[in-house]
């Protein structure tokens, strides 16, 4: 039997991409090309594909009409919102996740944030960097304590979990809401969390934090209304997509004090404009949407992605494959 023809587009570099491409498994051939090459070459590479792995999710409908032969295309990043799930229908072609593989790093990222924020860090950081230091008279302290704080996880998958039994080590309350998903009273006791409605705890949680992918449904899921039910005290952490929560709404909060602070690692327009007014906002904290990729991610998105394709290989449904519905 042939080797099945694997085709990888990324902009990785090199480097990066030789870990992605050394967990291939036998009985694969796997070439690796950038996604800058114009979309006749890449159409070209996807003519001859039985199987596409992406990174970032994003091809042309040029290219995917191309991919005639693809049996799967297997995603290396974690939301189908760049993909055009509609076509992929069209086509017949499944579209699978990494299957968690990010989700040690997302949390671990949204730990970060939420810690950041309730200790002002970079803040702090940078005042010591301009020559100053924290004011010796009249000191009020302006940072909390995460012990005994109402952390709302929005959503309630792999990674809101992994949160959860994080925060357990920082002895704080964890409360979520999910629509669609729910958890056993075993998983309940274990996490110390219980389920509430999005009402409930955007008016009693201290910390927010979201892990809900972005569709049509969860676009502004976070909004004026809601962000006005939050705690004056409380902090709002979106590691998950830009678009979940409406950022006009956000930085008005952010400026009125009506909550304390926010931490994003995802905006709704990415990379941001250089007068983005959410960019002057001193109680935000921004990374550049690098909650997922870390070195250890990157192997183990690999791994899933070529353990996936075996299992079409070998004539079984694919892991993780998205609903085709449109978004």
């Amino acid at each position: 039997m042939p080797n099945a023809k694997v085709v990888f587009l990324s902009d990785l570099d090199p480097q990066l991409q030789d870990i992605v491409v050394c967990q291939a498994l036998p009985g694969m051939e796997v070439t690796a090309a950038s996604l800058s090459l114009d979309d006749y070459k890449k159409a070209d590479l996807a003519a001859d594909a039985d199987y596409l792995i992406l990174w970032p999710a994003s091809i042309s409908e040029q290219v995917f009409r191309a991919a005639k032969k693809c049996k799967l295309v297997q995603l290396l990043s974690a939301g189908y919102d760049r993909v055009d799930l509609s076509l992929a229908r069209e086509l017949g072609i499944p579209v699978a996740n990494n299957g968690g593989a990010n989700s040690v790093a997302v949390a671990e990222h949204s730990m970060l944030l939420i810690l950041a924020c309730y200790r002002r860090l970079v803040h702090y950081a940078n005042l010591v960097k301009d020559g100053g230091w924290r004011e010796l008279q009249d000191r009020k302290p302006d940072v909390y304590e995460l012990e005994g704080k109402t952390v709302g996880l929005i959503g309630f998958g792999n990674i809101a979990r992994k949160v959860a039994r994080m925060l357990k080590g920082f002895d704080a309350k964890v409360q979520f809401f999910d629509k669609y998903a729910s958890a056993s009273a075993q998983d309940l006791a274990e996490l110390n969390a219980k389920q509430v409605s999005l009402e409930e705890l955007l008016r009693t949680s201290d910390v927010v934090s979201i892990h809900v992918p972005l569709t049509a449904e969860t676009r502004d899921l976070v909004g004026k209304e809601e962000l006005g039910l939050m705690k004056s005290s409380a902090i709002i952490v979106n590691t998950s997509r830009g678009g979940i929560i409406n950022e006009p709404a956000l930085l008005d909060a952010l400026n009125s004090g009506s909550i304390a602070a926010a931490g994003l690692d995802v905006l709704d327009h990415e990379p941001p404009d250089r007068d983005d007014p959410l960019l002057k906002a001193d109680n935000l904290i921004l990374t550049p949407h690098n909650a997922g990729p870390t070195l250890e991610s990157l192997t183990k998105r690999a791994a899933n992605a070529f353990q996936n394709i075996r299992r079409v290989m070998d004539g079984e449904e694919p892991l993780w494959a998205a609903v085709f519905e449109n978004r």
